[in-house]
């Protein structure tokens, strides 16, 4: 049977701790965003949510890539666990900032139509 390398599996323990994290900003740019008027804090909500969700298959994949450090034998299955719910943190990153971008996008629509608006109001006056 194949046995994944000291190296591969330092390497998916150190990526599991970096989505961890990432999973840890997210959800804090969620609950930032549920303090927001309108669809910001909805989005808020979800990104909040998916946050969460990034840390649990990091967990999960920081101790799967812990097993194939320690147990040689099933090192092969647990390396592939691991990567299979980093995987899964990555898929819900990648959600997360695209429905973030989806909110910036309309949050910077409505500004430049308020400032449209602004604008138009200002020329009336000086005319």
């Amino acid at each position: 049977m194949h046995e994944i390398s000291p190296e591969s599996a330092e390497a998916a323990l150190r990526h599991a701790e970096i989505a961890q994290k990432h999973g840890e900003s997210i959800e804090t740019v969620g609950k930032l965003l549920q303090g927001q008027e309108g669809a910001s804090a909805d989005v808020g909500q979800v990104i909040e949510e998916r946050g969460q969700w990034i840390q649990e298959y990091a967990q999960a994949s920081k101790e799967y890539a812990k097993l194939a450090q320690i147990n040689k034998a099933a090192s092969t299955e647990a390396y592939v666990m691991a990567t299979s719910e980093h995987g899964k943190a990555v898929e819900e990153h990648v959600a997360a900032v695209k429905a973030y971008l989806a909110v910036a996008q309309e949050n910077l629509r409505q500004r430049e139509s308020e400032w449209v608006e602004h604008r138009i109001l200002i020329e009336h006056e000086q005319a």
